[in-house]
């Protein structure tokens, strides 16, 4: 684990380097540009347990191609609620040195999504926005222990009506005081996969709608 670790960082290196230099990096800069856009992206399971995948690296530079500046790690086998500890901590970095919580966006596909909502929970800030990408799954949810309720943010939810695996978050989230709701359903035919088909007609469904709502274009 500690091999595939250092390679998974050295991946996430050696792309922050290449056509995209600047836009995509491992972690929370320590000396930010406070103008700047910047969205966590999270992963699903199959990196976790195969490490770096050519569809999570086109993922990341097709998210890079905006304004922002991406921020995402290969992880490991993960705890939703103990990663979104990790996350809060990285969002405190930026914030405590000056990026306003409304340019900072944590998105997340399938497990990452779990991971991006229990950090809505943890975070407390209505003004932090949220994409989740095939994103709820009342199962998964109750097996981590992720309390839906306790999210607080700008959460936008893209989902695809022919999953078999993530359902619409309509019911499992909804716009509150603290919590601004808004959901995408995809129709694509392609069901869960869509969010990892590397050809630009399925990515633009769900890469334009995530950079809009980061206001990164």
């Amino acid at each position: 684990m500690k091999f595939q670790s250092m390679f998974s960082s050295l991946i996430i290196f050696l792309f922050s380097i290449n056509a995209n230099a600047g836009h995509a990096v491992s972690e929370a800069p320590s000396n930010p540009d406070t103008s700047a856009k910047y969205i966590f992206y999270l992963h699903g399971s199959t990196e976790e347990y195969d490490g770096s995948t050519d569809k999570y690296e086109t993922a990341i530079e097709a998210i890079a191609e905006s304004s922002a500046t991406v921020i995402s790690e290969v992880r490991g086998d993960t705890d939703p609620n103990t990663y979104a500890i990790k996350l809060k901590d990285q969002v405190n970095r930026l914030t405590s040195k000056g990026v306003p919580a409304e340019n900072i966006t944590i998105s997340g596909f399938s497990k990452g999504s779990i991971i991006a909502l229990a950090t809505a929970g943890i975070i407390n800030n209505p003004k932090i926005n949220y994409v989740l990408l095939a994103g709820c799954s009342e199962d998964l949810n109750e097996k981590y222990g992720v309390i839906p309720t306790k999210a607080t943010g700008r959460i936008l939810s893209i989902y695809d009506s022919g999953d078999d695996k993530f359902e619409s978050c309509s019911g499992i989230i909804k716009t509150t005081d603290n919590v601004i709701f808004e959901e995408i359903d995809l129709d694509s035919g392609k069901g869960h996969k869509v969010f990892r088909i590397p050809k630009e007609k399925f990515i633009e469904q769900w890469r334009d709608p995530l950079t809009d709502w980061a206001g990164a274009w």
